[in-house]
This record gives structure tokens, sequence and C-alpha cells, in this order.
């Protein structure tokens, strides 16, 4: 999930409406509160707690102002409040690939094979799986359709595309008993999308994808030390400021360049300061929009609020109470459950921890040959740049298909009002080193990488890992052949950085070593 803030610059009236706007989506929203102070950068970041429909959640977001922190903690409580209510209640078909194809023709379902399953997955188009419907996107530019707060809204195609339900979910919790066909993977939230007109909210689940197909194969433990050399104009004034009271806290601060697929700059930005624990020492802020200077600052923000909302998810309890209102630790705690979370990446976050002298310089070593490398500098001015390009047109000039699941409550569409939405566009990916998910353009990334140690094409490789990757005839003609991924390999990558990719839930990993 995002922890995201404007990419643009809203007046104050626009905040104050969008934060109003969240408010009333939300009835149950028990606190809402400042945590930048569990960190010393002092980068305005909030959280958010929320309870209804049986469910509790949380957001967090952050921004150069307090009241751009509220909204983004405000608007990321509305993703997951709103997609736990609407999967529950979207129609559902439970059927084959082939059998939906023959019904509704190529244009009316989703091919899994486009999708990037894991590699190694037993799917075949006779497999029945369970669908929902979702629709195309058709944008409809202003002036400047980049503004998320501004321009002409988008339309939805009447007609619906089906897709496999655990695309559309955002958790595993999602899923319902109706859910009946077979599991293809493990649902996660990117792609989900705020905000207080159609457009908006699309556009934040487009901009977040884009953001993770173009650096899950380039960062965290497969980082190959790129970074962005800046100049001293680089970056608007609150991008400077940030930098500014980052490196004014001790931390050495790196921005890198994950990809410019698409000519989008793909930025994320790390560093650590002296005294870090692991978990905050591997904070990260991640960003691609075509303008190359919100991408920067939004990166920018994310890492300097990443810190202080490791501290504050993961932290001592001790600490969350000094900064969170008098009830909310009672209240989140009750809720609190490690049975339910992934038991492999809850052991390895606690892991790290507990970690003793020998086995924190050991996982250090790895983050200093990978996360802090500096291996080739690239300068900031050298980026592409689009100031206005719509998101959802480089999409469509790619080819690529935005499909969309309106999660806002009927009814509760009027002009201003929140929306959300929950974005699928087939042929990007995400994933491969968490879950092994990866399609044809994973695959020819790591090929033309070199990495032949993860992925080939041609004949099944030797050794046991080699997995075949899930494509449909055209994908395997391009890359010459079928598709392999070591999915041993790439579980080597991880091993013992697990805690870089997936986190287990606020508070969960203090409950399981005792704390209340």
């Amino acid at each position: 999930m995002t922890h995201r803030s404007a990419t643009s610059q809203p007046a104050e009236g626009a905040l104050a409406a969008a934060a109003g706007a969240y408010e009333a989506a939300l009835p149950g929203l028990r606190a809402q509160f400042a945590i930048d102070g569990l960190d010393r950068t002092g980068v305005p970041t909030w959280a958010t707690w929320w309870r209804g429909d049986g469910a509790a959640l949380g957001g967090v977001g952050y921004g150069p102002s307090a009241a751009q922190a509220r909204v983004g903690a405000l608007g990321e409580t509305v993703e997951s409040a709103f997609s736990l209510r609407a999967l529950a209640d979207l129609e559902r078909t439970t059927a084959s690939y082939s059998d939906l194809r023959r019904r509704r023709g190529a244009a009316g379902v989703a091919d899994p094979r486009t999708l990037g399953l894991p590699a190694g997955s037993g799917y075949s188009d006779d497999m029945v799986l369970t669908w929902v419907p979702l629709r195309r996107a058709r944008s409809a530019p202003g002036p400047d359709a980049s503004d998320m707060h501004g321009g002409a809204d988008l339309e939805l195609d009447g007609e619906t595309v089906l897709v496999p339900v655990d695309l559309v979910a955002s958790s595993p919790s999602e899923l319902t008993d109706r859910d009946q066909g077979v599991r293809l993977l493990m649902p996660v939230a990117n792609g989900l999308g705020a905000g207080t007109s159609l457009r908006q909210a699309v556009v934040h689940g487009v901009l977040e994808i884009l953001q993770r197909d173009g650096n899950g194969l380039t960062f965290r433990a497969l980082d190959r030390g790129a970074v962005v050399a800046l100049g001293p104009d680089d970056g608007d004034a609150e991008t400077r400021q940030a930098l500014a009271a980052l490196r004014a806290a001790g931390v050495d601060v790196m921005v890198k360049i994950a990809s410019t697929d698409r000519g989008v700059p793909d930025l994320f930005v790390v560093g650590h300061a002296p005294g870090d624990d692991l978990v905050v020492a591997t904070a990260c802020g991640e960003a691609a929009h075509p303008d190359r200077e919100v991408a920067l600052r939004k990166a920018v923000l994310e890492f300097a609020s990443a810190r202080a909302r490791k501290a504050f998810i993961h932290g001592p309890l001790a600490a969350v109470r000094g900064v969170a209102p008098r009830d909310y630790l009672d209240d989140a705690l009750s809720v609190v459950e490690p049975a339910a979370e992934e038991p492999r990446v809850l052991h390895a976050t606690v892991g790290w921890l507990t970690a003793g002298p020998e086995q924190e310089a050991a996982v250090r070593a790895r983050l200093a040959a990978t996360v802090f490398s500096r291996r080739s500098t690239v300068r900031f001015g050298d980026l592409p740049t689009r100031p206005a390009a719509d998101p959802l047109a480089v999409m469509a000039g790619h080819g690529l298909e935005v499909l969309v699941a309106d999660l806002t409550p009927p009814g509760a569409t009027d002009a201003g009002a929140a929306r959300a939405v929950k974005v699928v566009v087939p042929g990007t990916e995400v994933e491969t080193v968490a879950y092994g998910r990866i399609g044809e353009a994973g695959v020819r990334r790591l090929v033309e990488d070199g990495r032949d140690d993860l992925a080939r094409v041609g004949t099944r490789p030797e050794g046991d890992g080699w997995r075949e990757v899930i494509l449909t005839p055209g994908a395997s003609e391009r890359l010459g052949g079928p598709a392999w991924l070591d999915r041993d390999a790439v579980d080597g990558v991880a091993r013992g950085l697990l805690p870089l990719y997936r986190e287990p839930g606020r508070h969960t990993a203090r409950v399981l070593l005792g704390e209340r």
C-alpha cells in the first residue's frame, strides 16, 4: 500500500475540501494524528485509525505540510475502507478463461497470462477461477491532464472486462466465501487509488502501477547502484527543504534511478543515519511520474516519512504512546492477530528487530552491497521529463489498457466526494522477488541485464529451481521461446532481506515480541 502525498500542489482550500470529503466517507474514523515526532527529520507524516464493517485499518500520509500529510493519510484509509466494502458486493462469475472467452470474446475477459502470474503456476485456460467486472478507462484530457486536482474528468466504458478476483482484491482478507475458484496469486494493494474525482483516483492508481512495474527488478536486493546526481538548483523548494532536513538530521540520502521505461522517470530514495535500527535504516521512498520534478519530490518526501512510518508501525510501543491519542493503542492492539499475518514476513521482521551484533552486521554488509551501493551516476537534468503528460495517455501510447474497478459506494459519486478505485493494467508486473510473479516484460528486463542466473529463454535449464514463466503464445514468440525463472535463485536474492519487500501489519511484530 502507498503512503502518498499529492503529485501537484493543491491550494489550502482544496486540501480542506479533500479532508472534509474523506472524513465524510469514513464514519467510524477514530483517530488522525502526526507521527513525525518519531523521527528527527520533521517532515510531516500523519496516521489514521478507522473501525467499521467489522474491520479495523489505518493509513499513513505525508507531504510538505501537515495539511497534505493528513489528507494523504485519510486518502489511504478511504482506499482500504472502500476496497473492503466494495469487494464483498462485486458480482462474481465462476468459470474458466476458455469458457469466458467463448462466451464474451477476447475483449470481454482479461487473459491471466498477461497478469504476471507466479513462475511455475499450475494455471491453464481450463482452470475454474472467480472473476469480477472492471471497465476500461477512457480519458478526456483537459489542458493539463496530469494535474490530478484539475483538468477534465475521465469516463469508464459501459462494457465490462472480467478480471480474476485475486488481481482486484488488495489483501487476502477481502476474499469472500463466494470466491470458490483456484487462487492464482497473493492479492496486493498495488493499483489502489483515492481522490475527490474519478480521474484523480485512477491517476493515483496508474502512477503506482508505473512505479512498481518499473522498479521491481532494479532496486532493493537487486539494486544496481545507479545514483542520481543532484545539482544545487535541482528539485523544487519543498524537495530541497526536505533534503536539507534529512541531511541536517545526519541521514546520508541517496536518490537512485530504477528505470526510465516508457519515458517515465522511476526514482527511489534510500539512506540511513548513525543509530538507525535495521528497520528504519531500510526506509525507502518511491515514485514514477512523467514530470521528473514531481517524481523527485514524491520520492524524497515518501522516504522521509517512511522513517517515521516504520518507527510507528514496528517500533517500541512506548514511543508510539508518546505521539498517539490516549486510547489509540488500546484499540489498535485489541485487533492485532499475528496468526493472520504471512508467517515468513512476520518472522523475518521480528528477526531484524531482535538481531544480535553478528546477524545485524551480516545484514548491513548485504545492504551496503545493494541498497546503499554506488556504481554509476546520472545527472538529474539528463532524466526524461514531460510535465504535462497524462499518465493514462502514457499507458495508451504503449498499448496498455487501464482497467478500473470503481470502489466508490453507490450513490456517493457527487462532485467533490471521496472516490476510490483499484486499477489493473495487463502487461505490467509486480512482486517478482517476494512472490515469483513475472511475465514477458520482466523476463526481457532480466535477460537484457545479463541476469541469466535468474531468467533464461529457450530450453529448460538444468537445475531444480527453474520454473516456466506463464506466457501467451505471442509473448513466447517475441522472446524467442519459452521463458524460465529460477525460483530458488530469486528466493536467494531475498533471503535475509525479505523485510525490504513485505511488512506485517501495524504493531504486530511488537505484539509477537510480548509488548502490550
